[in-house]
């Protein structure tokens, strides 16, 4: 068996010399395997593997090599999808209750996904190996387009499968609202976050037209489905006020996950500050904070860090995180410095309260500029004809009951 047939039977290309030169590196390997009554008794997908993923321990494989053989993802436990506003978000963040901890990519490329993907699955289970973490799961929410996404998604198993969604038109108008800081936004003594504030792009046809992010649930799951087997439907309102304990309780239940115990974690939003929180606080030119909340994946991850006893935080959801936790025995060492540290952390909480977000549109609005507007109208119907194709089959009821969009469908009954 030549390199050039193992390439074409992986559906690699067998042109490309980069290829060829990484199967060169385990060819007898793959022959043996190839050749095995294991690999033939199994079914693979598309994309069949060229080494036994059972045998292989992954952290001593390159993650791009991993991705040239073809190699499943491994190392979690269930998959959550959904798109960007549909309340996965929120989801994400009362699943740390569960301590189940979710990773997520936000790269184009499938390839670039692959290995981001790769090598924090190897971080999380070291440390779900150590008791330190109960649960792993792979957060879908940025979708991939590109010549390689049928590749990455078949190296995927969504046999257990979460799936959060809402109403589009609500989805569209959180888009439309949602303000925030600069990424590179740094908060001192002098700041003043009201101004600081972002607004979002208000180009209704631009968000709609946002595949990547906002619209793009049923690209997604029809490239997950041939592996999915369990999937637990939620939807955006499941995780409103006194519904968020149970539907996470429920969650736990369906997956497997450890309970949550009820409590002040499930009486905030954890969206409530998104796109403000963490917010980073520069001391001085040495010491850096962040203030985070207790919905924040990386809080949940590195508890060391974590000096939120020392300060009267304005609310309790909120958290203080040092960028690098040996700054903790500096501040034990400086009264000095320690006190500014306080001040500004207990300002930055304070101000971040304060901000007023006021929403730009509403979804009233956004139905009166479809009906008036025959192009976004004729997108809308395209992009979300695509994005509910599969639930309106597997859920039609809920489809239904999301009365913005039924609203949206009575206008575009006028174009037939």
């Amino acid at each position: 068996m030549s390199l050039t047939q193992i390439a074409q039977i992986a559906k690699l290309d067998h042109t490309d010399k980069q290829t060829l030169d990484i199967l060169a590196l385990y060819e007898n390997q793959i022959i043996s395997w190839l050749n095995s009554k294991e690999f033939h008794s199994s079914h693979w997908g598309p994309y069949v593997p060229l080494l036994n993923p059972d045998s292989l321990d992954y952290a001593f494989l390159h993650p791009f090599h991993a991705w040239t053989l073809n190699l499943p993802l491994k190392h979690y436990d269930f998959v959550a999808f959904g798109s960007k506003f549909s309340g996965l978000d929120t989801a994400r963040g009362y699943l740390l209750a569960c301590d189940a901890h979710g990773i997520s990519s936000t790269s184009s490329s499938s390839c670039e996904s692959y290995m981001s993907f790769y090598q924090n699955l190897l971080i999380y289970a070291d440390m779900k190996e150590k008791d330190e973490i109960s649960s792993i799961y792979l957060l879908l929410d940025d979708f991939v387009l590109d010549n390689d996404a049928n590749k990455l998604y078949s190296l995927i198993d969504a046999s257990l499968a979460l799936h959060v969604v809402r109403d589009p038109i609500s989805a569209l108008c959180a888009s439309l609202c949602a303000s925030k800081l600069s990424s590179d936004f740094v908060f001192d003594e002098n700041s003043n976050l009201q101004t600081a504030l972002q607004s979002p792009n208000s180009d209704i046809n631009s968000h709609l037209s946002n595949i990547k992010e906002l619209y793009h649930d049923g690209f997604m799951f029809k490239l997950l489905s041939p592996s999915m087997k369990s999937l637990c439907l939620k939807q955006y309102s499941d995780f409103s006020g006194e519904n968020s304990f149970a539907t996470t309780s429920e969650i736990a239940s369906t997956l497997g996950l450890k309970a949550p115990q009820n409590g002040s974690f499930f009486s905030g939003d954890p969206q409530s500050l998104a796109g403000i929180l963490p917010l980073k606080i520069q001391v001085n030119t040495e010491l850096c904070l962040y203030l985070t909340s207790v919905y924040d994946t990386q809080f949940g991850i590195y508890k060391d860090s974590d000096i939120s006893p020392a300060f009267a935080l304005a609310h309790h959801s909120m958290r203080a995180q040092l960028a690098k936790p040996d700054d903790a025995l500096t501040l034990l060492k400086n009264k000095e410095l320690f006190a500014k540290t306080k001040e500004l952390v207990e300002l930055a909480s304070k101000k971040v309260l304060e901000l007023k977000i006021s929403p730009n549109i509403n979804e009233a609005e956004i139905l009166e500029f479809l009906l008036t507007h025959g192009d976004a109208r004729k997108l809308a119907k395209s992009v979300l004809d695509q994005h509910l194709m599969l639930l309106k089959q597997l859920a039609p009821a809920l489809v239904q009951s999301f009365s913005r969009y039924q609203a949206f469908e009575l206008l575009c009954a006028k174009d037939i």
